[in-house]
């Protein structure tokens, strides 16, 4: 400080005097973290919640109408249940609600994905990986209950609002050394990613209310697959848009408007809520690899996506790509380089200068 210069006495987070000078230039260094930050989402992805929460939304909104099918036919089945039918249908969606709370989620992810609580010796293995992995995310502990899935795919999942899995294949493989401690812990806070954004939450309740309709539709699917193994599948796709044709046409023509906007507007939904649900998933796919490259795991899971997909990372065939519900390995790496050595990489680079220098502030001591 300039000798003769006017000090006045402030004090620090930590109770300790600082200078008007060092005031300001914390509040200089707070404002700059601020525009860090808007410049990090300059990219037009939005932060982690931002943009991963609005693709869960869009996922629920293209599964609305196997949810809506779904009702039709719990209406149809319970149809016979006279004044019990009402109460039927209420404790049908009332059982997809209970998956949104802690204990009902417990019981959902071990019915639909078989996942379960590591045993003593994978939680040994998993506990301090997990921790690393909470820390790097800045998540609570108490915020993620951790599973494991009986699987021999190289895979880790998040679903609902708290779960997190990896596949038992995924333990051996770090046991064998093949997969290094780094690029676990990558793979998990790639998975807090997904509960950070929230996209997740919805994912439970809308794959119960959308069972139904979708097991009914596997069923038909099965009774036509004696044509289908006569005839490509393209022949059996050009078959099933020419009769949607014939019938809206047919339809028209008897003046019958109504019955052809419904036929036309079935098969334009059947076409555009797949493709929507699996434009989504690949996005919130993105967001949580961002989620992990903001927090500085950026090269460590793009090792992990080598180690992971790299024998399997490409699709086949047009329809094969558009309803990926994943981008394919080679994708998400050149992303996660891009983020490691463009503007983002930089606005990192400031965020950590601020806040080291924040924390040097308020640590060092008064003159």
């Amino acid at each position: 400080m300039v000798r003769g210069a006017r000090r006045e006495q402030l004090m620090t987070p930590t109770g300790g005097p600082m200078s008007v000078a060092g005031g300001k230039l914390t509040r200089a260094l707070t404002a700059l973290e601020k525009v860090s930050m808007r410049n990090g989402r300059s990219d037009g992805t939005g932060g982690p919640r931002e943009s991963g929460g609005r693709f869960g939304l869009l996922r629920a909104v293209a599964a609305a109408p196997a949810m809506l099918g779904s009702v039709g036919l719990v209406v149809v089945a319970t149809g016979g249940l006279g004044a019990w039918a009402l109460p039927a249908l209420l404790i049908w969606v009332g059982c997809g609600a209970v998956a949104l709370t802690r204990g009902g989620e417990r019981i959902a992810v071990r019915v639909a994905f078989g996942f379960r609580r590591p045993s003593p010796a994978q939680a040994a293995v998993l506990q301090p990986l997990c921790a690393a992995a909470l820390t790097s995310a800045g998540t609570r502990a108490d915020d993620v209950e951790l599973y494991v899935q009986r699987n021999r795919q190289l895979n880790a999942y998040a679903t609902g609002g708290r779960s997190v899995a990896v596949t038992s294949r995924v333990l051996d493989e770090h046991r064998a050394g093949r997969l290094s401690d780094g690029q676990v812990v990558a793979v998990l806070v790639h998975e807090l990613g997904h509960h950070a954004s929230r996209a997740t939450r919805p994912m439970l309740i809308a794959m119960w209310l959308a069972a139904p309709w979708r097991v009914a539709a596997r069923l038909l699917a099965s009774l036509t697959s004696g044509l289908s193994r006569c005839q490509p599948g393209w022949a059996l796709a050009v078959v099933c848009v020419c009769g949607v044709v014939v019938a809206v046409v047919r339809a028209v023509h008897e003046g019958r408007w109504l019955a052809g906007g419904v036929i036309a507007a079935i098969a334009l939904i059947a076409v555009v809520c797949p493709l929507v649900d699996a434009w989504a998933c690949r996005r919130a796919e993105f967001a949580a690899d961002r989620f992990a490259a903001d927090h500085g795991r950026a090269d460590e899971l793009a090792a992990a996506l080598r180690a992971l997909h790299g024998r399997s990372s490409t699709v086949s065939g047009l329809s094969g790509r558009l309803l990926a519900t994943h981008p394919t390995a080679d994708e998400r790496i050149t992303a996660l380089g891009r983020v490691a050595t463009g503007w983002h990489a930089a606005v990192l680079r400031s965020r950590r200068l601020v806040r080291a220098s924040r924390r040097s502030l308020e640590l060092s001591p008064a003159e």
